[in-house]
């Protein structure tokens, strides 16, 4: 039998306090996790004709641009909510294994912070002139994107723009080794996905506390 979706009606202004800055909290949290998985939606499907025009793997760059910038605010808004007195308390209350899932996924986390900045201040907040100035200057000569002039213009496209971005994920490191760097950085970004559960589990401690989904 398949599952049916339970809808509820959210009257703002009573889940999320005017005047309550731990409801301002847990509200950002909301609208940055439904970025999130709107951002993934965009990474992971296999084919979005509108936006493929380009082609699929700019397509995927630009999500996951998106998702590094996203990833940052929720991290941010985490580490808000986690300083919060009143979530402190919450948090004290709930069983010890939930703590310790909560703990699990905020060091996960904080294993891949400084990768992720670094990726977000070159390529993602900004595409930073001083990034693209350097990775020109170590760039392989050989290396190559393409070029689609088409006779209307919104069927141009400048295709090697998916290579400059590439070749700033990958600046500053050893040619040779570029497969292995790519990759690292790759698993210490999803180590950002426990923002996923963190955001998961702080909003359902919100909800309990206040008895939001009992009315």
């Amino acid at each position: 039998m398949p599952v049916v979706a339970i809808f509820r009606i959210v009257n703002l202004s009573k889940w999320f306090h005017a005047g309550d800055p731990l409801a301002a909290k847990v509200a950002r949290l909301c609208i940055l996790r439904e970025d999130f998985l709107l951002e993934m939606q965009g990474v992971t499907t296999e084919q979005i004709s509108q936006l493929d025009e380009h082609s699929e793997q700019w397509r995927r760059f630009y999500f996951i641009r998106n998702i590094v910038r996203t990833l940052n605010e929720i991290q941010s808004g985490i580490q808000r909510i986690r300083s919060d007195p009143e979530f402190k308390d919450l948090l004290e209350k709930e069983p010890q294994e939930v703590r310790d899932e909560f703990d699990k996924h905020a060091e996960a986390m904080a294993a891949g912070i400084e990768t992720l900045k670094v990726v977000r201040n070159d390529i993602c907040a900004h595409v930073r002139e001083d990034a693209v100035f350097e990775t020109l200057g170590e760039m392989h000569p050989d290396a190559f994107g393409l070029l689609e002039i088409a006779p209307i213009l919104k069927d141009t496209h400048y295709k090697f723009a998916g290579e400059l971005v590439a070749q700033i994920l990958l600046r500053g490191s050893d040619p040779a080794n570029r497969a292995t760097v790519l990759e690292e950085k790759l698993v210490k970004i999803s180590g950002q996905l426990e923002a996923f559960a963190l955001t998961e589990r702080i909003f359902q401690i919100y909800v309990t506390a206040r008895g939001l989904l009992a009315r």
